[in-house]
């Protein structure tokens, strides 16, 4: 059964391996890419309240949630904020804007849609009208997009969840190899698939389409912390150094570098 760690610091983030949000630096190294953006801003956290004992623990995406959910001392540092499945969190002011949401797929799939839904595309109307086959890693959610998934996906043939460290990269390699058609993430991860070595033909090719249900609408990124007085105490201190936590360089580079120097701000 999941405890509470004794001895609580004043801040502890609960992160997983999850680039971009999250990248080892044996990843980074390799690859000369920057910090995940997430880790940048623990880290811009850690700078900015150097009286606060700050720790990091390491663990499953899926135990992350349910320690919050259970009012456990632990904060999250990259959440979609107040979504429909985590209401009950304290959440910090705004971190960051993420570009919406879309289908991420293959070309030849992504024609097959403009065929048959044109060129205002529904997620709800791909999950419930078509067969094709959706995956996405095992404990990622999706806001206010989630409902779809849970009425007409999850416990379907259509629904496959994917495990393990690489799971973001792995699920990208099997609509690529058409062992699954779609997921729905960030524009970012087709540029995460190229960055560490992806290479795609001309039939697998990935690409990148808008869904209706966002009316590409940025989505709200920010610190949640469990709902208790610790929880409460941890969000305050994080706001307020939040203005200069937002213009830290390091947590800027990196933001750039994967949404992109055009990214909503």
């Amino acid at each position: 059964m999941d405890t509470a760690i004794a001895q609580d610091p004043d801040i502890r983030f609960g992160i997983n391996a999850a680039p971009p949000f999250h990248i080892p630096e044996s990843m980074q190294q390799k690859q000369q890419i920057p910090a995940g953006f997430c880790d940048a801003l623990v880290e811009t956290v850690s700078q900015q309240l150097p009286d606060h004992t700050i720790e990091v623990s390491r663990l499953p995406q899926i135990r992350i949630r349910r320690l919050m959910k259970r009012e456990q001392n632990l904060c999250f540092p990259c959440l979609i904020k107040r979504s429909s499945y985590n209401p009950d969190y304290y959440f910090s002011d705004t971190v960051n804007l993420y570009p919406p949401h879309g289908i991420i797929t293959r070309k030849s799939v992504a024609e097959q849609l403009r065929q048959q839904f044109g060129d205002q595309i529904s997620f709800a109307d791909i999950a419930s009208q078509t067969e094709l086959r959706f995956a996405q890693p095992s404990g990622r959610k999706y806001g206010d997009i989630q409902p779809i998934l849970e009425e007409h996906l999850i416990d379907t043939d259509k629904y496959q969840d994917v495990f393990g460290n690489n799971a973001t990269y792995n699920l990208l390699s099997m609509i690529a190899t058409d062992r699954v058609d779609y997921t729905v993430d960030y524009p970012m991860m087709i540029k995460l698939y190229r960055q560490l070595g992806a290479v795609n033909t001309a039939e697998s090719q990935l690409t990148f389409i808008p869904i209706t249900e966002y009316q590409q609408k940025p989505i709200i990124g920010a610190i949640g912390c469990a709902r208790t007085p610790w929880g409460k105490q941890a969000i305050d201190a994080i706001n307020s150094v939040l203005p200069k936590i937002k213009q830290n360089k390091e947590f800027n580079r990196s933001l750039d570098f994967w949404l992109g120097a055009d990214r909503p701000k």
